[in-house]
């Protein structure tokens, strides 16, 4: 799959097939976009190419107010490659672009620059200075400019519209199951293993330390979790938080991973996030935390041999 940061290398010829979205999170309502410009595409033997920002326009225009993003821009490039897509085409977001109205962007961006005659949205998106355009401008703007507009959405779990939105707080308020249910896989972190304080081993627990680079963080606790690590699956616990017992000063996320022992100091890694067993609470002691920590593991065990 190619990434296109410069219009210039894109290949107009024949028009391409274009899925317009920020893709944060790759949820099922953003693969029900995906999948439907790879359907058009591939019936009229074009290209199919989603077409994202970078940065996110909330973090330039509004950074103090902007969401937390669900995954990394790593982690999003490489699940939009895993749709089937034949590329993606990233556009550097600037306050410049920011100020173009809905018709200048897609007179100059999408018909112009770009060049496609199909063009792939969500019923929600909105896009242009002030957010001001919408799908219904979009199918406008389509047919004054010479390009088909597909309308996708809205995609449901339950009573739920699946959004970015709706994602972000069910992993901030601890819902992974139901997070899990909106991406169409569990919500996961990707960072290094680290070097840590190493209490763990003290009472015979020992830890991966990961310093994640994602932002959308659950909410402190302890978690039933997997590392994914070189292509294989490791069940594990985790957990987030301050560790009360200890006072410790920072934040840590600490994974337990069961019958491991290897050296991963460095090494990349991803933790998928399964279910939370309970809230992060202080101990009176090392011992009666470590009595914990054995039912903690019973549950984790018990919650990851019901997830395939």
């Amino acid at each position: 799959m190619r990434v296109i940061s410069n219009l210039n290398e894109l290949d107009r010829n024949p028009p391409a097939v274009v899925a317009m979205g920020n893709f944060d999170g790759v949820h099922i309502g953003h693969q029900a976009i995906l999948r439907r410009a790879i359907a058009i595409a591939r019936e009229s033997s074009r290209q199919a190419y989603a077409l994202t920002f970078d940065p996110m326009p909330a973090k330039v225009l509004a950074p103090e107010r902007a969401p937390r993003l669900i995954l990394t821009r790593e982690d999003k490039f490489e699940l939009l490659q895993s749709s089937g897509l034949d590329g993606v085409i990233v556009l550097d977001f600037t306050l410049e672009l920011s100020r173009l109205t809905p018709r200048q962007f897609a007179a100059e961006y999408i018909r112009g620059r770009i060049g496609a005659r199909t063009v792939v949205v969500g019923y929600s998106m909105s896009f242009g200075h002030d957010r001001a355009g919408n799908a219904a401008m979009m199918e406008k703007l389509g047919v004054e400019l010479g390009f088909d507009v597909i309308v996708v959405g809205p995609i449901k779990v339950g009573t739920i519209e699946v959004s970015s939105t709706s994602v972000r707080e069910a992993i901030t308020g601890g819902d992974l199951r139901r997070a899990a249910m909106m991406l169409g896989r569990p919500h996961f972190l990707r960072g290094p293993v680290v070097h840590g304080r190493e209490r763990g081993r003290t009472i015979g627990f020992p830890t991966a330390n990961i310093a994640p680079r994602t932002e959308c963080i659950p909410p402190d606790g302890v978690y039933a979790t997997r590392l994914l690590l070189g292509g294989e699956s490791f069940p594990s616990i985790t957990n987030i938080g301050m560790r009360p017992t200890f006072a410790e000063p920072e934040r840590t996320f600490e994974t337990h991973i069961f019958n491991f022992d290897r050296d991963i100091y460095g090494t990349e890694v991803k933790l998928e996030l399964i279910e939370r067993i309970r809230p992060e609470r202080k101990f009176a002691s090392a011992g009666e935390l470590a009595t914990q920590i054995a039912a903690d593991l019973k549950r984790a065990r018990d919650i990851l041999s019901g997830v395939a």
